[in-house]
Parts: C-alpha cells; structure tokens; sequence
C-alpha cells in the first residue's frame, strides 16, 4: 500500500516539475533551483522528495540515522523521571553540545525521539531511540538507579551510543 502511494506520489511530483519547467520554458526564462518538492499524499501523510539527490526514502541502516541526526524529542512515559530532567542531564553533557546536537519540545520537528519508561515494581529504566520517520528503532539501553540518577545514566548511555555509530561511520567513509 504505502509503495503504491509512494510511487503515485512521485509520479505526481515528476508530472507537476515536468509543468513547471514546460511554463517557465515558454516564457524564456530558466526555472528556479528546485531543491525539494513537498507533496500532500492521499493518506495525508508528508513526503518530501530530494530531488537534486535523487533521493526518495529514508535511510533503513541505524548508524547512518544516528550520524546524521541532530534535533532530539525526550519523552517521558513514567512519572519518576521526567523529560525536562533527561533534557537537563542531556544538555550538561560536553560531548552533547560539542556533536552540535540541540533538543526541541516538538517531537514533529525532532530527528530522533528518545522515549523513556519505568519498570513496574523495579528501579530499571529502559529506554529507546526511534526514527519517527521510520519508527526504526536505532538505539536502546537500560539503567538502573540504584548508586545514580536514572536519567544522568540515561544521558550518559545514549550519548554513549551516538558516539559508537558516528565513529564507526566516520571510519566507514574514510574506506
């Protein structure tokens, strides 16, 4: 079903900058760059085609999400942590300020969102990291906060994560 959209979607998209430059061209002047063409899809979903890249889908490789993420969501789906505490641990971070890295309180706007929940009956905290454009989940972890605060720990081992994937595609571009 969503290839069908997909596939429709761009088709649309091809035939109206197809229009677009056939118009412009019988005016003489040149079309204007286009960089993106953002179409409403039947299922009002928001495809965005990178048209200069020949880009069309998200990627599917976890380390390639990470490395090029840089807008973080925190949610908190328990009361014992909350997301404004996750945030501040976040942002004390060195190493989260200097990947350049910023939080926003949109998760629409977010590149990844960091949800958070509380085991019943138990100090573990698990956590995951989810692509929302892919629901791709791309990190996990789990603390304890027993000898610390959950979300310091929370902090410590998502940034922890985040520095993995981005190393080791750093040492993959340089092949």
């Amino acid at each position: 079903m969503s290839r069908s959209i997909t596939r429709r979607t761009t088709a649309v998209a091809l035939l109206m900058m197809g229009c677009l430059g056939a118009a412009t061209a019988a005016r003489g002047s040149d079309p204007p760059p286009l960089r993106e063409a953002t179409i409403q899809a039947e299922s009002k979903a928001r495809l965005t085609l990178h048209v200069s890249q020949g880009e069309t889908e998200s990627p599917k490789d976890p380390a390639v999400i990470l490395t090029a993420a840089r807008i973080i969501y925190v949610r908190s789906r328990t009361g014992f942590v909350k997301s404004e505490v996750i945030e501040n641990e976040l942002l004390k971070r060195t190493d989260f300020q200097q990947a350049g890295l910023l939080i926003t309180k949109d998760p629409r706007a977010a590149d990844l969102v960091v949800e958070v929940r509380r085991s019943s009956f138990t100090t573990e905290y698990p956590y995951v990291v989810v692509d929302p454009k892919t629901r791709l989940v791309v990190a996990s972890g789990n603390v304890n906060s027993l000898f610390g605060t959950a979300a310091g720990k929370i902090a410590k081992g998502f940034m922890k994560q985040l520095q993995k994937a981005r190393t080791a595609a750093g040492a993959k571009s340089k092949r």
